[in-house]
C-alpha cells in the first residue's frame, strides 16, 4: 500500500466543489479545506506507486477548477 498527501491549489472560490467531487473517489481517504498556501489537502492511497502516479496524473490533475497540485508520499507513519 502507497499512500500520499495531495496538496491542491483550486480556482479562487472553487474548494468546496473539489472537496466534494475528490472524496468520491474510493482512493481518497480523507479530504481537508485549509488555510495557507495551498486550498484543500487529501490523504490517498493506491495499491502500487504506479497507480498512486495514474490516480493523481489522470484523475486528481485533470479535475475541473484544479490549478495545481504538490505531492507528498508517505514513508513511514504511526496513527495516534
Amino acid at each position: 500500500m502507497v499512500e500520499a498527501f495531495v496538496f491542491i491549489n483550486t480556482e479562487i472560490g472553487a474548494e468546496d466543489e473539489v472537496m466534494e467531487a475528490l472524496i468520491k473517489l474510493p482512493e481518497v481517504k480523507e479530504a481537508m479545506i485549509v488555510y495557507g498556501p495551498y486550498d484543500v489537502v487529501v490523504r490517498i492511497s493506491a495499491d502500487t506507486a504506479e497507480n498512486l502516479r495514474k490516480l493523481i496524473s489522470e484523475k486528481i490533475r485533470r479535475m475541473p477548477k484544479i490549478k495545481s497540485t504538490t505531492t507528498l508520499v508517505i514513508a513511514k507513519s504511526i496513527v495516534k
